[in-house]
């Protein structure tokens, strides 16, 4: 071993034994006098905390258009001296038609070049220097791009101009075509060796056959070669117009600045009337429910989905809390069947995401290959009897006050505040940041329900499963389930150590 990373080790080492030792409790009739100068303290117990009652800082929301009618959404925030923009298009790879893997082409385009700057590594050379990161993503629905910027005008002012020059003027030349092209190819073939990647594209198969929805939003090989110049062009030119951006500020800036930079940004890109094709819309689901993709490896992915909500629908947050009850957490009923009872599992859940225009709500899970049709078909019994009971009382109240508690901490870092504001800006939602939380906090048990049974069912999950196939076993039953060890949940030292 490295002489050198001996004494960090034995700091960490120290500082995870001391966790480990027992804390002496005073005698309950013995409590330490308040300091001098403080007031003695009212609470005797963390129940007495009402956590129902936590609100996070104040955070206000600004919200404009642009002459161009660009949205944009603003919340200032001058803890840190940076900030942070998120521009959002509707140039999803759903919105490229007959033209598998257009949008994902442009999409990887946008920072090979601008003028005066011929390459990637010249652009990423120029943010590096300045102290600013830029991020990118493409779904099926939006190509999204964030800058983070420090807030001195002598940094952020060329930052911007070359975050401006990306989405409203990049070169999109043929050496880059050629680049990116290839690049993409060679993710299409990375991805078809992952079980996620390969369970959630069959998934998409078995929902939405022989649509946009149903293939890579890389496209295909076949696409990918047929792409040119001229129509990564028109691509950029109609969807990346003014009309379509959606502009998503967090930080420190004034209300002024952050105005200035919305204009900046839609004055640079480009003002066409001329929009894409909608999206293709959704047909019915095909008649195949199940499918399985044979792959060499030690556990299999399963992955049950069905159609969902839209974050608009009035009984998304009801069916949101559903499904969080169900699948969302360690004490959820996914998890205290699968893994802590009978041990089948490492984790399970539950998550419900924008798709296809409006939602899809899928399980996933990794299992041992000898018992994957039994845990399908006990998460399968699991969720009927759900439809059938709903959720307890408990359970609704224990997550009101999980949500509360996250809500406070989710506005704690720019970042945080940015994440929940670009879902508002997206899904046209309240300018209100306690919006969704406070909704969750008036639900009831019977709207959930009703929420539940109305908009998912026991006999439309599509299971898709990736992995070897093996001999079946039958679960073990929970009465006779190994007792869980306490032993692997305390931090506990070897009994050569000991503590000085």
């Amino acid at each position: 071993m490295n002489n050198s990373a001996r004494g960090p080790r034995a700091a960490l080492f120290c500082l995870v034994l001391t966790g480990c030792l027992p804390v002496r409790l005073m005698a309950a009739d013995a409590p330490l006098p308040a300091p001098a100068g403080f007031p003695a303290s009212v609470l005797q117990s963390l129940l007495e905390i009402d956590t129902t009652q936590s609100k996070p800082r104040p955070l206000t929301i600004k919200g404009w258009k642009t002459k161009a009618d660009t949205k944009t959404l603003f919340i200032g925030s001058s803890a840190l001296p940076i900030f942070d923009i998120h521009v959002s298009f509707a140039a999803g790879s759903a919105l490229e038609n007959n033209k598998p893997g257009l949008a994902g082409v442009t999409f990887g385009m946008m920072n090979e070049g601008v003028d005066g700057k011929t390459d990637h590594a010249a652009i990423s050379e120029t943010f590096d220097g300045l102290g600013a990161k830029l991020e990118m993503k493409l779904d099926q629905e939006r190509a999204t791009y964030s800058l983070r910027s420090l807030s001195d005008p002598e940094k952020s002012a060329p930052a911007l101009q070359l975050f401006a020059q990306i989405l409203g003027q990049p070169s999109l030349s043929d050496e880059a075509l050629v680049r990116v092209k290839s690049e993409l190819g060679g993710l299409l073939q990375s991805r078809q060796q992952q079980p996620a990647e390969i369970a959630s594209l069959r998934l998409h198969e078995l929902l939405a056959p022989e649509t946009v929805y149903a293939r890579s939003i890389y496209g295909t090989d076949a696409g990918l070669a047929s792409i040119t110049r001229q129509a990564v062009q028109d691509f950029h030119r109609q969807a990346y117009s003014a009309r379509r951006a959606q502009i998503t500020v967090v930080g420190d800036l004034s209300l002024e600045q952050a105005q200035a930079i919305s204009l900046q940004i839609a004055n640079a890109l480009p003002d066409t009337t001329v929009s894409t094709s909608p999206a293709e819309p959704l047909k019915p689901a095909g008649a195949q429910m199940t499918s399985h993709v044979e792959r060499p490896q030690e556990q299999v992915h399963v992955l049950l989905g069905q159609p969902s909500l839209s974050r608009q629908h009035e009984d998304f947050v009801a069916l949101y809390a559903a499904t969080l009850i169900f699948g969302g957490g360690g004490n959820s009923h996914l998890m205290t069947e699968l893994r802590h009872k009978r041990g089948l599992v490492y984790d399970a859940r539950i998550q419900t995401t924008d798709w296809a225009g409006s939602g899809l709500t899928a399980i996933s899970l990794d299992i041992s290959p000898q018992f994957s049709d039994g845990t399908v078909a006990l998460v399968r019994s699991m969720f009927s009897n759900y439809l059938r009971d709903g959720p307890t009382r408990t359970e609704l109240d224990h997550l009101k006050r999980r949500l509360a508690n996250r809500s406070v901490l989710d506005s704690a870092s720019n970042a945080q505040i940015l994440k929940r504001l670009v879902e508002i800006n997206r899904h046209h939602l309240p300018l209100d940041l306690d919006f969704f939380v406070e909704q969750v906090q008036r639900l009831t048990l019977e709207q959930i329900k009703t929420a539940l049974n109305k908009h998912l069912s026991d006999d439309q999950w599509r299971v898709v499963t990736v992995g070897p196939t093996a001999a079946q076993l039958p679960l073990v039953h929970p009465a006779n389930a190994p007792a869980d060890d306490p032993s692997r949940h305390t931090c506990r030292a070897d009994a050569s150590f000991v503590a000085s």
